[in-house]
Formats: C-alpha cells, structure tokens, sequence
C-alpha cells in the first residue's frame, strides 16, 4: 500500500512538472508542440582594416574600399582578368578576415559591388549605378554593406562610399 502511494505521489509530482513546461492533453492524441525562437546572435561590429595588405602577387589589380563614418569596412581588389576572382578583408574583434568574391570578373566583377565570402560571413556590397571622380583614377559610389552569417542576423553599414581605382 506504501509503494501504491509513494508510485502515485511521484506521478503526481512529474506531471506537475510537465504541465510547468506543456499543456496536458486530455484526449491522448497527438499534438504539435512550437519550441520558442531561438535568440539570434549579434554578428560583431566591423573594424577599420586601414592599409590592409592582400598578396595578389605583382599584378596589375583593380582595388576597392568601402568607407562608412570615417573607417575603411571592407577593402576589395582582383587581378586584371576577366576568369580573376576577386578577394577581400574585413577586421571583426581585432582579427583580419580574408574574404574571397563569388564571381569570376576582374576589377568589373569587384568594382560592381561583389559578394565576398569567408569565415561564415558573407559581404554584400550593394553600391549606387552612378559614381563620380573621387582623386585620380578613382571613381566613388554611395553604397551600403551588408554583412550576415548563416543562422544570424546581418547588420547593414551606410550610408557609404565605394570607392575604385588604381
């Protein structure tokens, strides 16, 4: 009789348990439980890279930055061929992400505002149809740089500048 009771107790106590969490259902069928969303991770804010250096080796390269609050986000540069593929850095917590374009297309593919995509991240620059010179050789570009990470949020940047030359 002592088990009967200390059996029904414990039931009693797991089912109290249980209904903190999920509803009961009364009628034994099956039902469809909703998980909470989960929260979504902050990505970290980028970092000025300043003169980032990429080894492209000692050919002739179409390089861009992009500019936003008196940093430089993002820089970009390809070889000068059209079957080149582009490549970039970023600076996230004090560390250097090396980025790499996912278009074939020269200094055009780079200069039209590439996707780059590295260590999780994805960069999207997404710039103005229309530039003006900005120094010698140099055209510049109103743009806004998208960063996201799969699963995560993705933080925005600009207004900006896409900036182009030589």
């Amino acid at each position: 009789m002592i088990r009967k009771i200390t059996l029904g107790a414990i039931a009693t106590l797991a089912l109290a348990a249980c209904a903190e969490t999920q509803e009961v259902d009364e009628t034994n069928e099956p039902t469809e439980v909703l998980q909470d969303e989960a929260d979504i991770a902050v990505i970290p804010s980028l970092q000025d890279v300043g003169e980032a250096n990429m080894d492209l080796g000692d050919e002739d390269v179409g390089v861009c930055r992009f500019e936003a609050d008196g940093a430089t986000l993002l820089v970009a540069a390809a070889p000068e061929a059209a079957d080149a593929r582009g490549v970039g850095v970023a600076q996230m917590n004090g560390q250097l992400i090396n980025l790499e374009g996912t278009e074939l297309g020269g200094p055009d593919a780079i200069s039209a505002g590439p996707m780059l995509t590295g260590d999780e991240y994805t960069f999207d620059v997404n710039r103005a149809e229309i530039g003006t010179d900005a120094s010698v050789e140099s055209t510049s570009y109103e743009a806004t740089l998208t960063v996201r990470r799969e699963g995560m949020s993705e933080v925005a940047y600009g207004p900006g500048t896409w900036t182009c030359g030589v």
